[in-house]
């Protein structure tokens, strides 16, 4: 089974709705049901941890060895911190517990994740909002407006494909309704960027008709909620950016043998070892691959232009959930992979427009993925273009 890397935490929402949502939270995997009998286990591991941490501080080798530090501006505080966690022999399994009495005794885990129902886990940050939700929206809205004039120039077409909130799309499993500000989010995005007269694609339909658009344990969505998008944004290009290979190619796709796996968001439970005992239950995914059935190229030396080109975040970068390959699949074509993980959606845009690639063999179609609560995501609003 695949554990999760450790992830920074996010930005954290509004705390009106932050409260409703950690409120409503509660995890409903194995052994932490209210009538469970774990919980008294819990409970009784709660105190341990406690006394065990009193024990620990007193005999910490950092109350003998005080930091010769300045108090007033917390700079002691801080050496003190490193020397006694240096020195705890205890800390490490002590995160352990602890993420175990958190999740199964309070039913949460790290600021970052909400915990829904049946196992399911959502990322905090989509029902984060910066305080001007809507100006930030504005403001997105005008940079892609300027994505796409640049684009343009070099006579390329930009397709918007905004990726709707998890838990917006599976909201029968979210802890709490997402607030006011982020549940209007998609729909001003759109309308912002059809007002500006940019092509959109809307996924939500599509990804309301599959059976498990999303991971459970993940903030990303299912190969099958990939595979849909791909077929909603082909369905756009056809209509309102259509080229002259588009459909000229086939394209197969085979599966892997289904796997377990955690997501991203156990991360945030802080369960180590125990996550296989105490945490949801994993994701079983049949990993997809996407292959061309067209023979191959005999002019050795002869330029291999693609007409469409990816840009985006991890929706489309990793190779998991296949968004490259379906979106092949599903406009007959080959597909440039420009996204990048880990960036967000505006610096991968950034850097392809500022790239070599794009002067040196432009594509007729970009397709821009950008998952939607980026856009009113503290630390995300996009800077003034450079290129």
């Amino acid at each position: 089974m695949t554990m999760p890397p450790d992830s920074p935490p996010p930005a954290q929402p509004e705390a009106a709705d932050a409260d409703a949502a950690a409120t409503a939270s509660t995890a409903n995997w194995a052994g932490v049901r209210p009538d469970s009998p774990w919980r008294t286990t819990y409970a009784v591991a709660f105190a341990l941890v406690l006394v065990s941490g009193c024990v620990a501080a007193v005999f910490n080798p950092a109350l003998r060895n005080v930091p010769d530090r300045a108090l007033l501006d917390g700079s002691w505080a801080e050496a003190y911190q490193a020397e006694f966690d240096a020195a705890s022999p205890l800390l490490a399994p002590a995160r352990v517990v602890w993420g175990a009495i958190d999740a199964g005794l309070f039913g949460q885990g790290r600021p970052g994740v909400l915990v829904g129902a049946d196992g399911w886990l959502f990322s905090r940050e989509e029902y984060a909002t910066v305080p001007d939700a809507a100006g930030a929206i504005v403001l997105w809205s005008d940079r892609i407006a300027l994505v796409r004039d640049e684009l343009a120039r070099l006579g390329v077409r930009l397709v918007v494909a905004p990726v709707p909130s998890k838990a917006a799309v599976a909201a029968e499993y979210a802890p709490a309704p997402l607030p006011a500000a982020a549940s209007r989010r998609y729909d001003a995005l759109v309308g912002a960027l059809e007002d500006r007269g940019v092509v959109v694609s809307d996924l939500r339909p599509a990804l309301l008709r599959v059976d498990d658009p999303f991971l459970r344990t993940d903030t990303h969505w299912t190969p099958a909620g990939a595979a849909a998008a791909a077929q909603a944004i082909a369905a756009t290009v056809r209509e309102r950016a259509a080229f002259s290979d588009l459909g000229g190619t086939s394209f197969e796709t085979t599966s892997t043998e289904p796997e377990e796996r955690w997501g991203d968001l156990t991360a945030f439970l802080d369960l180590g070892p125990l996550l296989e005992h105490v945490g949801p239950p994993p994701d079983v995914i049949a990993v997809p691959s996407t292959a061309s059935l067209a023979p191959p190229a005999t002019d050795l030396f002869g330029t291999v232009e693609v007409p469409v080109a990816l840009v985006g975040t991890s929706y489309s970068a990793d190779p998991t959930w296949n968004t490259v390959g379906a979106l092949r699949e599903a406009l007959g074509s080959d597909v440039i992979d420009a996204a990048l993980t880990g960036l967000g959606p505006w610096e991968p845009m950034h850097r392809y427009l500022t790239g070599e690639a794009l002067r040196s063999s432009p594509p007729e179609v970009v397709i821009w993925e950008i998952p939607e609560r980026y856009v009113t995501l503290d630390g995300h609003v996009p800077e003034a273009p450079a290129w």
